[in-house]
């Protein structure tokens, strides 16, 4: 076969590769690992020009590329794609050698860490940037050189910037993007100013840093041991300063005004640090640590999105409870949620220091902790279920450097929000799961009354974006009776001139006024009607009383199980609590609660023992106030002796209602009677089976079932308990410290 059949041959072979003829300029690290990604793939055949004729002869001989080329007129001309990977400062004399010969169909980018030196030198050869020159840069690299570190992987879920122009080609640009996703890049588009400055706060300044660092340890009186006793946090950070100092250098001459800019902010950084060291201010040390770690965390997130190619299982989880249990023993609980959640974002928007004990820190709470976190409050955990708090006052959050994540904690979402419409920074809330599809018009209309502009998807979904405007009077009227709303309607009040006022539900906001009261605020209700004088919250020293749904729970159970002997040491009662606790003693529990004086909270000590319980009839407006308890009414309806009534079902919010017809399935599953119509629910007492039943993720629903299987006839399984460990990680302890024979199981 002659030269010319060869050529025709290749010239054929190319044409069925997708990039065809492309030319890499300089074989280094990222030139040479572009060439080797699209090579592996069958992408294009690879052409190599650099002037060490060793690096090409490499190139060639390892396969990275296929033929070796020049900067002429013979293969210039022919290329479908060129691809510049030299120093940035030798960008200007490669594009002068290929000028003469680029077509102007010919894609040609480059891949180095700054663009505005880059864009530069095109203007001065060219005159203009040509449409076909659209620059782009992979944040991707290691400290290795030079072709032989090549890796075909080294893209693979890392971000490439393509910063196009105005004047660039619109199909070049689309096939730009198209190269490197094919290199398993995730592409973003960037202005070239843009790119300058966050490469100069991301990149160059920490690799400015670690040879600074390097260099002054090294030439310091103390360097031999200074090396000799470094770790792994030394080798961690510094690892950057054994990349190329000849690259580098040209970095920081090509990117000066941005790498100064950032230099200056980081060094006014560096000496607020200082003099926080000096003056042994441990609170603003502990500040900026804790803004750090949340900054560094987020980062990691991210980079665990980009990278992870495997989904994390999540296992089921089952808890079985074994009939004929008795609950004796006496129990201190965690402090409850919902109090826990808004005694943080008191905390958090109050003048001065808060110690709060007794804090429930599992679950939920821990993202409305982390929120305030983000924006830059010091929240210590001091002890365990023990915090202190450095508040910053209503108007003293900073802006978050991402959309805060509530996840899938609604209560969380609604303390926030009115929060965040107060402040003097735009933000954006997202979530996930189940929480992005649930309609939220009352809470954003909360928000929205406010004066702020709230911006949300479709329906009055997740995610929601909130830009500041002036504070104006309120009057709200709640139709939901939710305690999440009524809390979301106090926190807005904080934010609105004077006079401004909610209409509350059938039932009172008693259990957060006293709370708001700890912290200074002065509540005023008239005929459900809430009023406060906005102004900051005082930091208080506060124990919260343990958490009314356990509260419930457990007394509910003992209640039931014969030989059983309870003592609830620190449960919330009275009106702050809610009517459930008379209720069963109304039904014949026999509870008795003895009071005692707790920092505002109406606290007491509940013993209970086992007795049988009556069949009973619950108005609508009983129903309504007994709505977070209701799970636990049914199953005693099911134990009791003869027909309860349960009237009203279907006028409660609908979450509520579709726990209840759950929980129906289950009851009939293991062979209670049960009727429902037209918003009315009968209940037939008598014996459970045991059995399967699925909670479906909900973690009250959940320790309703658990509490079914107490005197069932067989072993009871309930499903899908992952969201109740997360909510109620004690579980576990408390079961088998007060004799509940339950087992979890994956």
């Amino acid at each position: 076969m002659n030269r010319n059949d060869s050529e025709s041959v290749l010239d054929l072979l190319q044409e069925v590769k997708p990039f065809g003829s492309v030319l890499i300029v300089g074989l280094g690290m990222i030139g040479g690992s572009f060439a080797k990604a699209l090579k592996e793939r069958g992408l294009a055949t690879l052409y190599g020009a650099d002037r060490r004729e060793g690096e090409l002869a490499l190139g060639v001989s390892t396969g990275v590329i296929d033929h070796p080329a020049a900067l002429t007129e013979e293969y210039i001309a022919r290329m479908d794609v060129i691809i510049l990977a030299t120093p940035v400062r030798a960008m200007e004399s490669v594009l002068l050698e290929i000028q003469p010969y680029l077509k102007a169909t010919t894609l040609l980018t480059d891949v180095g860490s700054t663009k505005g030196s880059v864009i530069s030198a095109a203007k001065k050869v060219f005159g203009e940037v040509p449409a076909n020159f659209i620059p782009s840069h992979p944040i991707a690299g290691a400290e290795k050189s030079g072709v032989l570190a090549a890796n075909s992987q080294l893209f693979e879920k890392h971000m490439a910037i393509v910063t196009p122009l105005v004047s660039s080609d619109p199909v070049l640009l689309d096939r730009l993007h198209q190269l490197w996703v094919a290199v398993g890049a995730d592409v973003v588009s960037m202005d070239v100013e843009h790119h300058d400055h966050v490469l100069a706060s991301s990149s160059h300044l920490p690799h400015l840093l670690a040879y600074t660092l390097v260099d002054a340890l090294a030439n310091s009186d103390r360097s031999q041991d200074v090396f000799k006793f470094a770790a792994g946090g030394f080798r961690d950070f510094t690892r950057i300063a054994s990349s190329d100092p000849v690259m580098w250098r040209d970095v920081f001459l090509s990117n000066k005004d941005a790498t100064l800019a950032t230099l200056d902010h980081f060094t006014e950084r560096l000496s607020v640090m200082r003099s926080a060291i000096e003056q042994g201010d441990g609170a603003s040390m502990f500040g900026v640590f804790t803004r750090a770690k949340s900054a560094r965390d987020h980062f990691l997130r991210l980079l665990e999105q980009r990278t992870s190619k495997v989904i994390k299982e999540v296992k089921p989880v089952t808890i079985s409870v074994a009939p004929a249990s008795s609950i004796k023993g006496d129990v201190s609980l965690s402090g409850d949620k919902l109090l826990s959640h808004k005694a943080i974002t008191l905390a958090s928007l109050s003048h001065g220091v808060s110690h709060l004990r007794n804090v429930d820190l599992t679950g939920d709470v821990r993202v409305t902790m982390q929120a305030f976190r983000d924006m830059g409050v010091v929240i210590e955990e001091v002890a365990s279920n023990q915090l202190r708090v450095h508040g910053v006052g209503l108007k003293g959050l900073q802006a978050p450097i991402a959309p805060i994540n509530v996840h899938q904690s609604g209560v969380s979402l609604s303390l926030l929000l009115p929060v965040l419409a107060g402040q003097s920074f735009p933000v954006t809330l997202i979530g996930e799961g189940a929480l992005l599809n649930q309609p939220m018009k009352e809470l954003f209309d909360i928000a929205r009354s406010m004066g702020g502009h709230v911006m949300t998807a479709t329906a009055d979904c997740l995610p929601v974006s909130l830009a500041p405007s002036n504070s104006q009077r309120v009057s709200l009227v709640l139709s939901n009776g939710s305690k999440k709303l009524h809390a979301a309607a106090m926190f807005a009040m904080l934010y609105c001139p004077k006079g401004s006022e909610f209409r509350a539900c059938r039932q009172g906001v008693s259990q957060i006024k006293t709370l708001f009261s700890c912290f200074g605020l002065d509540i005023a209700i008239d005929d459900r009607v809430v009023s406060l004088v906005p102004t900051t919250p005082q930091g208080t020293d506060i124990e919260l009383p343990g958490d009314v749904n356990q509260t419930a729970w457990l007394a509910l159970s003992a209640a039931l199980s014969p030989g059983s002997r309870l003592s609830i040491q620190n449960a919330l009662i009275g009106e702050m609590a809610s009517p459930y606790l008379p209720f069963l003693k109304r039904i014949g529990a026999n509870l008795r609660i003895i009071e005692k004086a707790s920092g505002g909270f109406s606290v007491g000590t509940v013993n209970v023992s086992f007795s049988p319980l009556s069949s009973f009839e619950l108005s609508a407006d009983e129903v309504y106030c007994l709505r977070e308890e209701l799970t636990f009414v049914c199953v005693a309806a099911a134990y009791a002796s003869g027909v309860s009534v349960i009237r009203g079902v279907s006028d409660l919010p609908y979450y509520y209602e579709d726990r209840i017809l759950s929980l129906i399935d289950a009851l009939m599953h293991v062979g209670i009677v049960c009727e429902y119509s037209s918003g009315n629910l009968l209940i037939t007492g008598g014996m459970p089976s045991g059995g399967e039943v699925d909670c479906a993720g909900d973690d009250r629903l959940a320790l309703a079932m658990l509490t079914l299987g107490l005197r069932s006839k067989e072993i009871t399984k309930v499903n899908d308990c992952q969201k109740l460990l997360e909510e109620f990680n004690e579980l576990e302890s408390i079961t088998a410290q007060l004799g509940f024979h339950c087992a979890v199981m994956q």
